[in-house]
Order: C-alpha cells, then sequence, then structure tokens
C-alpha cells in the first residue's frame, strides 16, 4: 500500500497577511514609493496600477499564471519606470510582503501530526512569487521543513483550479489521489477541484474574515485605506492565535481578539496620549476594571514610551464612597435606599464607612433582626435612611466617615497618590464616582482636591460636577445611550473583569495601609484570563505593525467603538449564550449576581416586557432577541428607543 501524501494550500491556511485582503498590501507598497518620490498621484492610484498590471500580464500569458517578474514588466510599461525604478520598487513590494506574512498558529499542530504521518508535506500555491523567495518566508514562520515540497503555479505553469498543480505534485512525488489528503481555503481550488480528482480535503475557512472584521476593513472601494485594513488584520491574526475547545471558550476568545482588544487599545492610547498633553506623570488604573487598561498600557509603554508612570490601583465604591456624598441628604439616601431589586443591609452601611459590628452595637432592633447580606425590603430601606440621616445622626455618621478617610488617605499616599500631584485616574465609567470621592478624601478646608479622570465612558453628571476634570473616550467620540441602554456599562465591565475580588476594607500590615480583597464569586478565573490573553494577543498583534497602521484619532476611535456596538446591537446567538449569561454585578458590595439575558420562553418573556421586574438586571434586549422571539423583541427596543427620544431625554 503507497504511503498517505499531505498537501497544503499556503496562503489563508497556513500563513496569512497582517493585511485584511491581499491587493491592500499594494496600497502600503504606494505610501514607500511615494514617500521616495517614485510614484505621482495617491497611493491608491498605484495599487490599481499595481492590480491592472497583474490582470494583464495574465492575459498575456498562456496559462493564466504569472510570476511577479511578468507582472513588474506589465507594470514598468504601464507606468513608464526605468528599470532602476521599477527595481526598487518590486523590491519595496517583497519588503512589504515579507514583512507582514505571518504563520496561522493554530495550524502547527496539525502540520506537526501530518508531517510525522506523511513523512513530508506537500505546500501547492497559486501564487506568482517564486518559491526561492518564498520558501524562506514559509521556513521562518515554522511552516516548511527543509524535506518539505513546495510548488508554484507561476512556475510550473499550472493552477490547482485547473487540476494541473495537482497533476505535477503527483508526477514529483508518485502519490496516489485515492491516499492523498489535502487542506485549503478555496471552495474550488482547494475543494471541489481536488475532489473530482479523488482527493480527500478539508475546507479550512479559519483565516477567512468574519463579518465583523469585514465590517472594519471597510467596503468603500476595491482598496482598503492602511489603518483600517491593519486593523482588521490585527484582529484576523488575534484571533487565530488559539483555537479554544467548546463554544464558551471560543466566544470568549474571539470577543477579546476582535471587539474588547481594539475598543480597550484605542481607549488605552487615547488615555497615554491625552495625560502627556496635559502634562500628568502618573496615571492610576483603578481596580477592578482597570486591570487589563493597566496590562494594555505596560505593553504600548514597552514599545512606545509616553513617559507616563503607570500603576494599578486598588478601588471600589465600597471603599472610597461616602467623603462626596454625605453632605447632601438626597445623596445619602440614594446610598442607602435605592429602589434596586436587591440591596442589603450590609449594602447599606458600608458606602458610610459602617459595618455590621457597629450596625450590632448601634442599629434599632428592627434593623438587627436583617441578616447582613439579606435582601432589604424598600420600606426597611426607607426607615433606615430616615434614621441615619435624622440630624442627631449626624456627628456619629460624620465620625464613622472620618476614621475611613483617614485610613484612605493614609494608603492613597502610601501609593503616591498626594493632593496637587500632576497625576490622573483611569476606569471605564460610568458615574464618575470613585474620582469625587478620592478629591474629597484627598482634599481639605479649603475644598476637594481636582483631579482629573480618563473613562471609557461617563453617564451624565447632573448636579454633581467633579472638582477637577473628567474625559471620556466614548462621549467624546461615538456616544452610547448608557441610560437608555444600561446593558452597555455591564457587557463593557464584563470584558474588563479582572482576576481578583473586589477590594472591601483597609488593613495596616507592617505599618503600611493596604486593602483587603474579597473573593472573586461566581467569576471564572480560567475564563477571564483566557479573555485577557485575548485582548493582549490583539495588543501586540497592533503593536507589531503600528507605526504603519496610524489613524487619523476620531476615525480610529469611532472604528473600535463601532466594533463594539456591532457586537452590542447584533450579536450572534452564541455570542448571546455566552456572553449574556456571564455573572456580573452592579452592586456596592457584590452579594448578588445575575445574566444580562435569560432563559425564557414566549410567555415568560412577554411577562418580562411589561414588568420591569421579572427581566434579567441591565437587560441586554438585543443579545435576548439573538435567542429567540426576536420580533417581539426589536419591536419593544424600538418603542423604547422612540420613546426616549420622544420625551427628549439624555440617551
Amino acid at each position: 500500500m503507497s504511503a498517505v501524501t499531505v498537501s497544503y494550500d499556503v496562503f489563508d491556511t497556513v500563513v496569512t497577511r497582517a493585511f485584511a485582503h491581499p491587493r491592500d498590501l499594494f496600497v502600503q507598497v504606494g505610501v514607500r514609493l511615494k514617500k521616495q518620490g517614485l510614484v505621482a498621484g495617491d497611493e491608491f492610484s498605484f495599487a490599481r496600477a499595481r492590480w491592472a498590471a497583474e490582470l494583464g500580464a495574465r492575459k498575456k500569458s498562456p496559462w493564466t499564471e504569472v510570476l511577479l517578474d511578468d507582472i513588474y514588466r506589465e507594470l514598468t510599461a504601464l507606468l513608464s519606470w526605468d528599470k532602476a525604478t521599477a527595481a526598487i520598487a518590486q523590491r519595496t513590494e517583497l519588503e512589504v510582503e515579507s514583512r507582514h506574512l505571518h504563520g496561522i498558529p493554530i495550524t502547527r499542530e496539525q502540520l506537526a501530526r501530518d508531517r510525522t504521518e506523511a513523512g513530508r508535506l506537500l505546500f501547492l500555491s497559486d501564487m506568482y512569487l517564486p518559491a526561492a523567495i518564498l520558501r524562506p518566508w514559509l521556513e521562518r514562520e515554522g511552516v516548511v521543513t527543509a524535506d518539505d515540497l513546495l510548488l508554484i503555479s507561476g512556475e510550473v505553469r499550472g493552477n490547482k483550479s485547473s487540476g494541473q498543480l495537482f497533476a505535477i505534485a503527483q508526477q514529483q512525488t508518485g502519490g496516489d489521489f485515492t491516499r492523498w489528503r489535502h487542506a485549503g481555503d478555496h471552495p474550488f481550488a482547494d475543494v471541489a477541484k481536488p475532489r473530482e480528482l479523488g482527493i480527500t480535503v478539508t475546507h479550512f475557512t479559519a483565516a477567512h474574515l468574519t463579518g465583523r472584521e469585514r465590517r472594519t476593513r471597510g467596503t468603500e472601494g476595491e482598496f482598503a485605506q492602511p489603518w483600517r485594513s491593519l486593523l482588521a488584520g490585527a484582529m484576523r491574526l488575534a484571533r487565530l492565535e488559539r483555537a479554544p475547545a467548546g463554544e464558551r471558550d471560543a466566544v470568549l476568545w474571539e470577543t477579546g481578539a476582535t471587539v474588547a482588544g481594539p475598543l480597550f487599545y484605542g481607549f488605552v492610547r487615547w488615555t497615554l496620549g491625552e495625560a502627556r498633553r496635559r502634562g500628568l506623570r502618573r496615571l492610576y488604573f483603578l481596580a477592578r476594571d482597570g486591570q487589563i487598561f493597566h496590562r494594555i498600557a505596560q505593553a504600548v509603554q514597552a514599545v512606545e514610551p509616553h513617559g507616563v508612570e503607570c500603576h494599578y490601583l486598588h478601588a471600589s465604591r465600597v471603599l472610597f464612597s461616602g467623603p462626596a456624598e454625605i453632605g447632601s441628604v438626597e445623596a445619602v439616601r440614594a446610598i442607602v435606599a435605592p429602589h434596586a431589586v436587591f440591596h442589603s443591609l450590609r449594602q447599606c452601611l458600608l458606602p458610610l464607612g459602617l459595618d455590621e459590628a457597629w450596625a450590632a452595637a448601634h442599629l434599632p432592633e428592627r434593623f438587627r433582626s436583617f441578616e447582613p447580606t439579606a435582601n432589604l425590603p424598600q420600606v426597611e430601606r426607607e426607615a433606615l435612611a430616615d434614621w441615619l440621616t435624622a440630624p442627631e445622626r449626624g456627628a456619629a455618621d460624620e465620625a464613622a466617615l472620618a476614621r475611613r478617610i483617614r485610613e484612605g488617605r493614609a494608603y492613597l499616599q502610601s501609593v503616591g497618590l498626594v493632593a496637587g500631584a500632576p497625576v490622573g485616574l483611569v476606569d471605564a465609567g460610568w458615574f464618575g464616582t470613585i474620582q469625587r470621592n478620592l478629591e474629597h478624601i484627598l482634599g481639605g478646608p479649603a475644598g476637594p482636591a481636582p483631579l482629573t479622570g480618563f473613562y471609557l465612558g461617563l453617564m451624565p453628571a447632573g448636579d454633581r460636577p467633579f472638582a477637577g476634570e473628567a474625559f471620556a473616550y466614548t462621549n467624546h467620540f461615538a456616544p452610547l445611550p448608557l441610560l437608555r441602554e444600561e446593558s452597555h456599562k455591564v457587557l463593557i465591565e464584563l470584558m474588563a473583569q479582572a482576576d481578583h475580588g473586589q477590594a472591601a476594607g483597609f488593613e495596616l500590615r507592617d505599618g503600611r495601609w493596604t486593602v483587603r480583597l474579597q473573593d472573586t464569586g461566581p467569576v471564572d478565573l480560567a475564563a477571564v484570563r483566557l479573555f485577557q490573553e485575548a485582548v493582549l494577543a490583539f495588543v501586540g498583534r497592533m503593536l507589531a505593525i503600528q507605526s504603519e497602521a496610524e489613524a487619523p484619532e476620531e476615525a480610529f476611535a469611532r472604528a473600535v467603538i463601532g466594533i463594539y456596538r456591532h457586537l452590542h446591537d447584533r450579536p450572534t446567538a452564541r455570542e448571546a449564550r455566552v456572553l449574556g449569561f456571564l455573572p456580573h454585578s452592579d452592586q456596592y458590595f457584590e452579594q448578588r449576581h445575575a445574566g444580562l439575558c435569560a432563559d425564557l420562553n414566549l410567555r415568560e418573556m412577554l411577562t418580562a416586557l411589561r414588568d420591569y421586574q421579572r427581566r434579567p438586571p441591565h437587560w441586554w434586549v438585543q443579545g435576548q432577541a439573538a435567542l429567540g422571539h426576536a420580533a417581539w423583541l426589536h419591536l419593544f427596543h424600538t418603542f423604547k428607543r422612540w420613546r426616549w427620544k420622544l420625551a427628549g431625554r439624555p440617551e
């Protein structure tokens, strides 16, 4: 019995380009040549000429297959170049092609298994680059070994679509088509034709652009702007770095690599740039949302130092709420007695610097009888708010809060965060509560100490302005409807989850103030780490080509925010099944977790539409619609949007 033969297509099967589409590479070549003064017009004019030259060369070839030299002879005549200019241009194209060619990591294990079984592999490519040029690049990427056979259609004058390249490979190897396996991405050249020959085929489509990646590249014309193509290409390359087992991990990896990665990268680069422009020397990334932002900032600074120190600061509303609210009875009541589905006695007290030991010693009997972590009825919340805000309670409340302010200030000083320092805060958002309270904690008799905050997004400030400044990425470039669709802030916080618990109190250790962390709750730490790895995979890919992917700041911001909006507004069913059921909590002290979606039959869904208390907290309507009953849910969403618009309410 003859040995098994295994062959592979090359481009978009074992290697792919950093550019989203092969022809976008011609635009980048045009950019380089224009800088050298070798082409007239813009880079797109050159790209069109380069593509026309290839089509012309193929038309003149009896086999339709050509080599790069054939194409550049045609291009030289088309652009009236001399030999020296043509040589520079051809060398430039090869440099760009080599720089942006990458092996596909998820194929490496299969290549190794097939090589063990077959002894050597065959690589068949319908391509104009000669093997002498392409082979070293494939060896560099760990795809081809010295024993493997590489056949190029332009050299053998026969392609896969005609079957000739397979026939030539058979002649050179003595392989038997009935014991031949081939893998490739083209539906005809790599699937239909080899099947017709009796070859067993694997249609490999992982390197094809996803719908989201195609949208990112844009469809304005035949050629994309280099930064858009490289952005989409970085999304693809990061996505292809790992093939997680199971739907849940696959969705998390793809979302991290192609949605959260671009959004968070854009936000962090903007933050670093704004900090430098404002003369800030240090940024504090606030836990827990700030953990992945901090890691991105470290990666960016390692490649492009901005002269801004980046620190991770354990912070939470539990630790720092109260100082900005204590002077307002209304603000205190909002903390103690919110109209939330779930709010416990512990959640009522902690923001005011009061704990369970204090409660046992001071609260009236009616409140001490409640389990601290159980849901406190609304009527009891209101009664507790009345008791805590009574005039005779003022001194005791202020004393408890003053103690925690002293501890908080000591902790902040231990990490270098003091009043008047040129520093900034970085967080996802959404109300800026921590910044307001830090301004009060660091301030003094003269008033709060102004701080600068950078946020992914912010709710309207209302009647509680900051002492300093607060800047929001999405607010500035492409506002999100955070008030009308609270699912935005939860979905982003789920994507920015940290691998540690919430900061719940201060501790004095070895003479230094630090924080006490509670456990992580129902969060899957392995999933969080997988997601962060995916985000950082995108960041690494983007940083590798950043010098060639420079984009107008606003255009880039709108693009990455648009990528996120596409996920939120048009999720697939598999994305909704995973992201919609990740546990989240939007509470001061995390005691109750829920998902953005729920398993609802038609009757339950209609009940939820009528009664907000029967809906998941911060209901992700678009995600729920992807799971079923879409017509009713889209109608509800449209009605809600128009009701807000007619009422003149802010988004």
